[in-house]
């Protein structure tokens, strides 16, 4: 099991993304692979949905392991024999925020696809990290 890792500083604070990331239905605002998030429910943990990207089509998700304002894990419908983990982080640095993008892939066929795509994967992660940094420099605190 490999986890492949794309982290960037912003002088946006910790509260001003999380107050961002924490709304899936505008992460196609700042996301340049998101065209819509619709979920079945509130941001909550178990709540399902469906994200359609511009690179791959629609995903059912589902939202895992959230902590208020620090972080949560999402996971899409992924290939056969793995699945994909996403994991989203802000952590105070300095008067703002280090924020986090990283994929986890386990199943039988992870290591395999790890190898195959998960550095390209989490260099994807860059311009939606630098979405995620401008959106939230550009909101009132």
């Amino acid at each position: 099991m490999a986890t492949h890792t794309y982290a960037l500083d912003t002088s946006a604070s910790p509260e001003a993304v999380w107050h961002i990331w924490s709304q899936p239905q505008t992460w196609s605002e700042w996301n340049p692979d998101v065209e819509f998030v619709k979920l079945d429910g509130p941001f909550a943990v178990g709540t399902t949905g469906t994200m359609r990207t511009k690179r791959g089509g629609s995903h059912t998700i589902r939202f895992e392991d959230i902590t208020e304002g620090r972080s949560f894990q999402l996971e899409p419908t992924a290939l056969p024999g793995a699945k994909f983990h996403f994991r989203c982080e802000i952590a105070p640095s300095g008067g703002g925020s280090r924020i986090s993008q990283s994929l986890t892939m386990r199943g039988p066929l992870a290591g395999i696809f790890s190898g195959m795509m998960g550095a390209k994967i989490a260099a994807s992660f860059e311009p939606i990290l630098k979405g995620l940094e401008t959106k939230a420099e550009a909101t009132p605190a």
